[in-house]
């Protein structure tokens, strides 16, 4: 079985459900440690392929690309051998997050901060541009969104992207055909779409971790399904809905590409 779970900031700044304290992000990875295989991303690609094992596997994701990743998750997985993912807005690469109206002015990783993290085997995907809604956007802003961020960001790294992470895990078969043709292979949600059809690697699901989820919850996360794990969704659909505040007050601004 094999798991990705998805964390925000980890630190005491930003929302409240979705920032984790350092010393909680610790014992998390310790818990994981005990009861999973914690993998690389460089796995994922056999993940893809249909490769299967019998004991529990986790990768760990991190949305928006925080500088936190690097000051505060990233010392604590380097001591324990492990690399992550992290997906990065790419237009607010050194910036704050002014894309986020509960966003906290948290500050973004920098270039040279992404780099490092590449040097010792982390994963970088795209989280387009801006973080907009990309349900919301018009056929010309979700072009831009998707093809721009793959292309500065494969040109500051100088290696390929093929993995997009939808904002806000929101997505559609128009914004599917869209991430397809901008040369994506791999699109990761959070569940955020009650998704009826098979999962493919444009629909890789994800995990979401937030500050009040227990050991107990953890432990749940990466086990097969069951009760617990059928409540965790529902309660993350729930989070989930709350961050759309941000693209309804945003949603004018998804119509033109912004200038930069």
């Amino acid at each position: 079985m094999f798991t990705i779970l998805e964390f925000h900031n980890i630190s005491n700044q930003g929302i409240a459900f979705t920032k984790i304290p350092s010393r909680r992000f610790s014992k998390i990875l310790d818990i994981l440690i005990d009861e999973t295989v914690i993998v690389p991303p460089s796995d994922f690609q056999a993940y893809l392929a249909g490769s299967s094992n019998e004991s529990p596997q986790v990768m760990l994701s991190f949305d928006d690309g925080y500088e936190e990743v690097y000051t505060n998750a990233y010392p604590l997985m380097r001591e324990r051998a492990l690399a992550g993912m992290v997906s990065v807005v790419a237009g607010y690469v050194g910036k704050t997050n002014s894309w986020d109206i509960f966003g906290g002015r948290l500050r973004h990783l920098g270039w040279s901060e992404i780099g490092d993290l590449v040097a010792d085997g982390w994963y970088i995907c795209s989280h387009t541009m801006t973080h907009p809604d990309l349900k919301r956007c018009s056929d010309d802003r979700l072009v831009w969104e998707l093809t721009e961020s793959k292309i500065l960001l494969e040109d500051k790294l100088g290696t390929e992207i093929p993995a997009v992470a939808y904002p806000f895990g929101r997505f559609n078969m128009r914004v599917l055909k869209a991430t397809h043709q901008a040369g994506y292979r791999i699109g990761f949600t959070v569940g955020a779409e009650v998704w009826q059809r098979p999962r493919i690697p444009l629909t890789t699901l994800r995990i979401p971790v937030y500050q009040t989820d227990s050991d107990a919850l953890i432990r749940a996360k990466v086990k097969p399904d069951g009760f617990s794990k059928c409540l965790d969704a529902f309660k993350n659909r729930t989070f989930n809905k709350l961050s759309l505040a941000t693209s309804f007050v945003h949603r004018n601004r998804y119509k033109e590409i912004p200038r930069f």
